[in-house]
């Protein structure tokens, strides 16, 4: 029985799955493309082995271990996590969330909230940004949907930008996990970071293939893929994700705190 894997179609999440669709580990998986949301209900049912889960669902399920040194992170400004306004519009009261987030909602509520003292009302809403601006002051829009808005039309903040200039870490958007008990192979973890390896060295390629389903130049979307993504996970990265975390705990966002927990074909490991 082949492991079942879930990955976010967007196309920052293409690099890390590439090679289980077109490359070396081609028919040797099951890939289910999904939404983020959809990735970590997967794997919380048990539908999947291992899933590209929202960094915040890690609270949120048991049982997890991460697969270690990968991620789809920020170390500045990311382009994929926006918070648009219309031109001239001040004032937060309301906010339209993309029904598709679940960590970049949490990472919404938590700069309003206790960076800026803000206590909006939020909305969920499907990313279509006129029709959630039509309704809220603000609009949160993530992912493929958000590289398609135009800077010049909107007031817009850059929402991974503001978390790294104000906590000076990373910001981890997204990462594998796996269940624990489930029969993997002994070499998962070489697996996943070969794969890794194999998509960043096709960056062009996949953005090429991404221009003409989003309609949008190639050469904006490799820009994208090389310079606003970060695909590490290392030391920082994980303290980045623990302060999340924790803020995320204070806003009663998560029901409470696990450590993190690594996989490791030879032995498990714990960050704290």
């Amino acid at each position: 029985m082949k492991i079942r894997i879930s990955l976010v179609h967007y196309l920052n999440s293409a690099p890390l799955g590439w090679a289980f669709l077109h490359g070396p580990f081609r028919d040797k998986f099951e890939v289910l493309p999904s939404s983020p949301a959809m990735c970590a209900d997967q794997l919380a049912a048990g539908e999947v082995d291992v899933g590209l889960i929202p960094s915040i669902e890690y609270q949120r399920i048991s049982g997890l271990r991460i697969i270690p040194g990968i991620s789809i992170a920020s170390l500045g400004e990311v382009r994929s996590i926006l918070l648009i306004k219309s031109k001239g519009r001040q004032s937060i009261h309301s906010v339209a969330l993309d029904t598709s987030s679940r960590t970049s909602v949490a990472l919404t509520r938590i700069l309003l909230q206790v960076k800026r003292g803000l206590r909006p009302e939020y909305t969920p809403h499907p990313p279509d940004p006129s029709a959630m601006l039509a309704c809220c002051d603000a609009a949160l829009v993530i992912g493929d949907p958000a590289l398609k808005v135009r800077p010049e039309d909107y007031d817009t903040t850059d929402l991974a930008k503001e978390w790294v200039e104000w906590q000076q870490k990373p910001f981890v958007c997204a990462f594998w996990a796996c269940r624990d008990g489930a029969p993997f192979p002994s070499d998962l973890d070489a697996i996943f970071q070969e794969a890794k390896d194999w998509g960043l060295k096709r960056r062009d390629e996949i953005a090429a293939a991404y221009a003409k389903s989003l309609n949008l130049p190639a050469s904006f979307l490799e820009d994208y893929l090389i310079r606003n993504i970060d695909y590490d996970f290392g030391i920082a990265h994980m303290e980045g994700l623990q302060k999340f975390h924790r803020l995320a705990m204070q806003e009663r966002l998560i029901p409470g705190l696990q450590d993190l927990r690594l996989y490791s074909s030879r032995s498990s490991s714990t960050f704290q």
